[in-house]
């Protein structure tokens, strides 16, 4: 079975295909799957997507492919946010992030909104990845409870292409030595929508195996 992936922001082309063959294309926007390429694949894994650089790729696409028979997968990002809302009509959520969007825990569709380069390079942070991130923080106890709160608090203030770690701890009165603890810490943690993606590409394989 010929399977398509996009990402190449979460997870890079490299590191998709180390799990499963696929051809990884560029972040999903709207469109994308009514190309005529998409055609030959009966598998489609949508990892990340597009929302400042162009309009998102809409739900009527992914209808439109399920009804075609094909198998549709989201995870992660964009993909996450889809399945939340398309996986009655069959498309496949998979990982933590999708089931926070589906149990109404996260709502907003910039909950996994980042931009990046023209190289896929990630610019901004997710806001849902750095509340795993303050989790963690809390856990280790790197900050109290209340300052984790206060930190995402100020992510949530800020418009998603300015979150980055700096931009958030730059506006607490945090010392410059915890300031730059987090800093190394956050630099250093393990983003939840990777997790995902990889649960993804794992589930794909699976089911093609099983094919």
């Amino acid at each position: 079975m010929k399977i398509a992936i996009f990402s190449k922001l979460t997870l890079k082309e490299d590191e998709i295909k180390a799990v499963i063959d696929a051809d990884v294309f560029p972040p999903i926007k709207r469109g994308d799957l009514l190309n005529p390429i998409i055609d030959k694949y009966e598998v489609i894994g949508i990892i990340d997507g597009v929302f400042l650089q162009n309009t998102a790729v809409g739900h009527r696409e992914i209808l439109h492919r399920l009804k075609e028979g094909k198998v549709i997968f989201g995870a992660g990002s964009m993909g996450a946010l889809r399945a939340s809302e398309l996986d009655v009509h069959g498309m496949i959520g998979v990982g933590k992030v999708y089931k926070l969007y589906k149990e109404g825990v996260i709502v907003d569709d910039d909950e996994v909104a980042v931009t990046f380069d023209d190289n896929f390079n990630q610019i901004s942070f997710s806001l849902v990845s750095f509340r795993f991130m303050v989790k963690n923080a809390v856990e280790k106890g790197l900050i109290s409870k209340e300052e984790g709160d206060l930190l995402i608090k100020i992510a949530k203030s800020l418009y998603y292409p300015l979150r980055t770690f700096k931009n958030v701890l730059d506006r607490t009165d945090f010392s410059g030595e915890k300031k730059e603890k987090l800093l190394e810490f956050f630099k250093n943690e393990e983003d939840i929508k990777r997790k995902d993606a990889f649960e993804m590409l794992y589930r794909i394989r699976d089911f093609i195996e099983k094919k």
